[in-house]
């Protein structure tokens, strides 16, 4: 890139970084970070929760069948019933987890496009974002395990809540440390186990910057989420469902995208890239 000359000091600027999409093609301070997430969600949202409608339908199909299911399973009244909620309420948590890891999956692979101003479709998005979705979940369900495990055992072992207290320090740093590993199953392909090794390595020396951004977008997203619930009840809940999954991961994923610019020149690779077919490929 070429430098520019200004008048104003008398002499050449450092040569200036492209800004194709929603960041710039260079490290990422606190404001590109934030206001790379609203610009992606403002450009992007509408496909983003297309795509993951789409697939929480196709899953809410299955989960209606097996409850059903369930719920013919036995003749007698009260032997159904009770099929009807040893299915119904594992169905539902399998819904939950695989809504949060389509949603990690489909904006792993919205990054590239969205770096660098390019169109989306849903078709697109959930070709891109499906085959990678159980590696994404292997590294949410990784991840969940490593960080709340030692604490879900002592409330099974029936200790005192107070035994928790020294484990909640660790439980957070581990988190942080291993906050990135969704989006690096989504983006390259990694299995679980590769995926949390490759947050820890991204997470190395910036801790406290990767928590800064990642858990208040949680706790946002986790309020209004609340606030939808208690305002506007069930159909608030299947908006909150819909619309709020996808947007703490862009926060993440962009500072997923900083931490590779900083340490493995990302953005000079992104630069280089080709221009795309008309429908985006799966990033890697």
């Amino acid at each position: 890139m070429a430098q520019q000359w200004t008048h104003r000091g008398g002499g050449w600027l450092p040569p200036q970084r492209p800004r194709p999409g929603v960041v710039p093609l260079r490290p990422l301070g606190p404001g590109d970070i934030l206001g790379g997430a609203v610009a992606a969600f403002r450009r992007y949202g509408g496909r983003v929760c297309g795509a993951l409608l789409l697939g929480q339908l196709a899953a809410g199909v299955l989960v209606i069948a097996a409850a059903g299911a369930a719920a013919l399973a036995s003749l007698s009244p009260h032997a159904g019933e009770r099929a009807f909620v040893w299915v119904l309420f594992p169905a539902a948590a399998l819904f939950l987890l695989f809504t949060c890891a389509l949603a990690t999956a489909l904006i792993a692979a919205l990054l590239r496009p969205a770096v660098l101003g390019r169109a989306v479709t849903v078709p697109g998005l959930l070709l891109a974002a499906l085959p990678r979705t159980p590696r994404v979940l292997g590294a949410q369900l990784l991840a969940l395990l490593a960080a709340a495990g030692p604490g879900a055992v002592v409330l099974a072992a029936g200790l005192p809540p107070l035994v928790l207290v020294p484990l909640a320090p660790v439980a957070l740093w581990l988190g942080v440390q291993f906050a990135l590993a969704p989006t690096a199953a989504g983006y390259e392909g990694l299995g679980p186990v590769a995926a949390l090794r490759r947050s820890v390595r991204l997470v190395r020396g910036a801790w406290w910057r990767t928590f800064g951004w990642t858990a208040p977008a949680v706790a946002l997203t986790a309020g209004a989420g609340w606030a939808l619930l208690v305002g506007a009840g069930l159909p608030g809940a299947l908006v909150a469902l819909v619309v709020l999954p996808a947007f703490p991961q862009l926060p993440a994923g962009l500072l997923y995208v900083d931490r590779r610019i900083r340490r493995e020149q990302l953005a000079e690779a992104l630069a280089a890239d080709p221009e795309p077919e008309p429908d985006p490929v799966i990033p890697g």
